[in-house]
């Protein structure tokens, strides 16, 4: 559990200290650079972006309640995940209030109202495409569907992160700071989790004494 926590806490301090860095000064350096990909096929990048958005994460968690629900071995992991996902959802609204980092004046398609740090795309990315894409290389699924699945998995979350700067809608230093809050986020469940196992086994050792 500790190396979760230690995980977490390097990630929290480096998210905020990038916060702090760029969200009230002008953007510069990669942040510059990461306009190159401005204007990407649009049909993609609005694909990959709605794959975060609030209707396909609330799909994404009934049907992973219903998993749960029917494969008790991925019960414990789901649940991480959605708990995980909820908290960290109003986390990272939080957190775009009070860096107050303004949007890219070049959006494309569509125009979001929200603060810009940090990314709430690349947090979702992070915490559902990415986190199980790691459930599913771990996982005692065939090896030929761990090859091809885990894989793909990541590739769609790169494309989320891809979807918000060819849409204009972030600067890359905000999409850093998303990843960086879903590592914290998954880093913490990681200790939860542990240390849930871990009184389990108390438990049970101790009734059996």
């Amino acid at each position: 559990m500790i190396r979760y926590l230690a995980a977490a806490f390097a990630c929290a301090i480096a998210y905020a200290a990038l916060g702090v860095a760029v969200s009230h000064a002008p953007p510069s350096g990669i942040d510059v650079a990461g306009r190159a990909l401005l204007g990407g096929p649009p049909h993609w990048a609005l694909l990959f972006t709605e794959s975060c958005n609030w209707y396909v994460l609330l799909a994404l968690g009934i049907a992973g309640i219903i998993v749960a629900m029917c494969v008790p071995a991925w019960r414990e992991r789901i649940i991480t995940w959605l708990l995980t996902m909820v908290a960290f959802w109003q986390v990272s609204d939080a957190f775009k209030i009070l860096f107050r980092r303004p949007r890219p004046d070049y959006w494309r398609i569509i125009h979001e109202p929200t603060f810009a740090y940090s990314s709430g795309h690349a947090m979702f990315a992070t915490i559902v495409y990415g986190l199980w894409a790691w459930y599913v290389w771990r996982s005692d699924l065939p090896r030929p569907v761990r090859l091809v699945v885990a894989p793909l998995l990541l590739l769609w979350a790169g494309g989320v992160l891809w979807s918000r700067l060819a849409l204009g809608a972030h600067y890359v230093t905000d999409l850093i700071g998303g990843v960086l809050l879903g590592c914290t986020a998954l880093a913490l469940g990681a200790a939860v989790r542990e240390a849930l196992r871990s009184r389990r086994r108390w438990s049970r050792s101790g009734a059996g004494r």
